[in-house]
């Protein structure tokens, strides 16, 4: 049956029966190995880099597990979380920074006993979308009307604590730097199938990654089945990255097939990145089953 959109969340590759072009992961980890600096997204945008913290900073969830599940079970909020940012740990505070099953953010506050929650906005400072560029596949000769293009769209946001009522906090916030990449297969002039990499990276600027959400996706027109796909989130060091791949074929036999496999980044200073690699083939069978 033909996919007319994926949005999968969960980290799981969709295969299709038969056999696949392999991964080439290491055409990518070249790509990430050789990568330029990219985009600092303050200096990109024209903002004011923050200054960096002095006093607590920012936990992962990972490591403040027993502390946010405490406070967070006291509050009786356990079941309203959708995924927690990041924990503060000051001397008569505590604060847990989450986002709720509703798609709003909270900020849960513990002073003198008392724990309170209240709702803080993710105020959006700046955006930008790069222009498209045309991308062939490596070793092949394409026209213009069989090629790959993408697009990328910036959104850096800031999510402060001022109004939560802390007298340790008030001055602390995170960043967050939403990215989608689009890469899309143009086949016989026109758009045909497009992978979204895309994902929030949120972060304490100059000390970690809190939280990476990941919601690549895909797309593909009637007659354009989706063979693989497959998304995956990590952290080297102070970097954050979403990795992304994706088998797409005509629906026909002796099917034109065409692969990409992308990745985006942001660092905790909001400095960002991301490339693809591009695959065409033409396979031997029918559509997916097509070898290989």
């Amino acid at each position: 049956m033909l996919a007319l959109l994926l949005a999968a969340m969960a980290i799981v590759p969709v295969v299709s029966a038969g056999n696949q072009m392999p991964v080439l992961s290491s055409d990518v980890k070249s790509l990430q190995a050789g990568q330029s600096p990219g985009n600092d997204m303050f200096a990109y945008l024209g903002i004011a880099k923050p200054a960096l913290s002095t006093g607590p900073r920012w936990q992962t969830y990972a490591s403040s597990k027993a502390e946010v599940d405490t406070l967070l079970n006291k509050a009786g909020k356990q079941n309203d979380v959708r995924n927690v940012i990041g924990y503060l740990g000051g001397t008569n505070e505590r604060v847990v920074l989450f986002a709720g099953n509703d798609g709003n953010f909270y900020a849960l506050l513990q002073k003198t006993g008392v724990i309170t929650i209240t709702k803080v906005s993710s105020a959006v400072i700046g955006s930008k979308v790069d222009q498209s560029v045309d991308v062939y596949s490596p070793g092949i000769t394409l026209d213009q009307n069989n090629r790959s293009i993408h697009t990328t769209r910036y959104e850096l946001s800031r999510i402060s604590l001022a109004d939560i009522g802390s007298s340790e906090f008030s001055a602390a916030a995170v960043y967050s730097t939403h990215i989608t990449r689009t890469d899309s297969w143009v086949y016989l002039g026109i758009s045909r199938a497009s992978l979204y990499t895309d994902g929030t990276f949120t972060y304490d600027y100059g000390n970690q990654i809190l939280a990476i959400n990941d919601n690549s996706n895909t797309y593909q027109a009637l007659g354009f089945d989706q063979c693989q796909f497959t998304h995956a989130t990590r952290v080297t060091g102070i970097t954050g990255y979403i990795d992304s791949s994706v088998i797409w074929s005509v629906y026909t036999a002796m099917p034109p097939k065409h692969s990409v496999q992308a990745w985006i980044s942001c660092n905790y200073y909001g400095s960002t990145n991301g490339n693809s690699v591009t695959s065409d083939w033409v396979a031997t069978g029918f559509g997916c089953f097509g070898i290989p």
